[in-house]
């Protein structure tokens, strides 16, 4: 009885001393576990508002106070059973595998129609289809002089009887020979609108070059203002309106048509 005594009184002075110790000890580890949390918090907020900004040190390669890294990659945990995904720089682009199609891209999108109208009312492609009405109209001209010449030397009958056969052949001749002509001016100004398109094409694209060369874009596509109206009047029109609108829903800030244009010395 003396000894169990004893040993009940121990453990309880033994729980007098050790009780606080153990409440002292979690104080200290929950504290310093709440303080790590705050300053990884803080860290990934300070890291992604310094990030966004062009030309800070984080774009610029210099570590910040608050940076996490540097690192060689990052796991990430994925399925249950899966292995990590693994995620590093290669080619200054974040990557997730050995693919080259494993990347992030930086992505932008130009309304290449309001571009293009712009570039095809410049000068020099204005000149150019003046140039080709100018001359449609001076050999329809003359062709017109000609069907006046033959009226002139075969006048129609006045007793209502039909022309000389010789007449007729003048004339079928004559319009046989504007037919051609019209086809071939048809052909004429289909190449030199195929060329424009072309041309201006180039230079869009090389202006495209410019702005993501600027500002380290890898894709950009082509696209159409979802808010812009309808300009069709039929089913078929209407349609092709619908599919050049890539995009159905996308961020105004990957619009770099203004930027293009402004390569281009172009106003909106």
């Amino acid at each position: 009885m003396g000894t169990c005594r004893v040993n009940t009184l121990a453990r309880g002075a033994l729980g007098q001393y050790t009780s606080p110790m153990i409440r002292t000890d979690r104080i200290v580890v929950v504290a310093a576990l709440a303080l790590s949390v705050v300053a990884l918090v803080t860290s990934l907020k300070t890291a992604g508002n310094t990030g966004a900004m062009l030309g800070s040190p984080a774009v610029a390669g210099t570590p910040l106070a608050n940076d996490l890294g540097p690192a060689d990659a990052v796991l990430f945990n994925t399925e249950a059973g899966k292995d990590a995904l693994r995620v590093a720089a290669k080619d200054g682009r974040l990557s997730w595998g050995d693919r080259a199609t494993n990347r992030v891209w930086s992505v932008a999108a130009v309304d290449i129609d309001s571009v293009m109208k712009k570039i095809l009312q410049g000068t020099s492609y204005e000149e150019k289809r003046s140039e080709a009405q100018e001359t449609s109209k001076a050999e329809e001209a003359e062709f017109n002089k000609r069907l006046e010449e033959l009226r002139a030397k075969f006048p129609l009958p006045t007793d209502g009887t039909a022309p000389s056969a010789e007449a007729q052949q003048a004339v079928a001749t004559l319009q046989q020979e504007y037919n051609r002509w019209l086809e071939g001016m048809r052909r004429r100004d289909e190449k030199i609108a195929s060329e424009q398109f072309e041309q201006a094409y180039r230079e869009l694209v090389t202006a495209v070059e410019a702005v993501s060369e600027k500002e380290s874009i890898d894709l950009v596509f082509r696209f159409y203002p979802t808010a812009d109206p309808f300009e069709a009047t039929r089913a078929g029109e209407a349609l092709a309106q619908i599919q050049a609108r890539t995009f159905l829903k996308y961020p105004t800030s990957i619009d770099i048509t203004a930027d293009v244009m402004k390569v281009l010395n172009l106003t909106e």
